[in-house]
């Protein structure tokens, strides 16, 4: 009976005194908007995205004017022309309007799908580099930044893995 009890006080002892677990999973995080923002290949984007931004925006600017001085047109024959004529003319300007407001959009909508094209290409490449980075490092999990409240600073591979990306892709070219 006391070799029963001795048995299961000790047990008890081992269960909740000696329950420190020691873990050999490494874990570390990235901060993924770095490397897309900060590599080379995601400045490249970006100036590409910027060229093709700037070059829509003064091509629609010219339109645009162009628009108006036609407004302006149509507003100064109003008292010449007689009202079905106006009309008319109101009515077409209003189709060209509408045509351009559509264009520009279709231009835009065309120019953000470029841009996540471009960044999901990078997102690809750099999820290959950490991938293998892990691996070879024998990482058991890889965080990204934004999900992690608290961290230490050893454990951020950003600047690892940014110089392994800028290694490995210089530029993506828009498509």
């Amino acid at each position: 009976m006391k070799l029963i009890s001795l048995k299961c006080k000790t047990l008890f002892f081992l269960f909740f005194f000696l329950s420190n677990a020691y873990s050999n999973d490494k874990i570390v995080y990235v901060d993924m908007n770095v490397l897309i923002n900060n590599s080379k290949a995601g400045l490249s984007i970006n100036k590409q995205m910027q060229k093709l931004v700037d070059s829509n925006n003064s091509e629609y600017e010219k339109l645009e004017k162009s628009l108006l001085k036609e407004e302006n047109d149509i507003l100064k024959k109003k008292n010449v022309l007689d009202p079905e004529k106006f009309n008319e003319e109101i009515f077409n300007f209003k189709k060209k309007i509408d045509n351009f407001r559509n264009e520009r959009n279709n231009k835009v909508n065309n120019i953000r799908n470029k841009n996540v094209d471009a960044k999901n290409e990078l997102v690809k490449v750099a999820t290959k580099i950490l991938a293998g980075y892990s691996a070879k490092n024998e990482i058991s999990l890889v965080l990204n930044k934004d999900s992690i409240i608290l961290g230490k600073k050893t454990i951020d591979i950003t600047n690892e893995i940014l110089k392994l990306l800028d290694n490995e892709i210089k530029t993506i070219k828009l498509k």
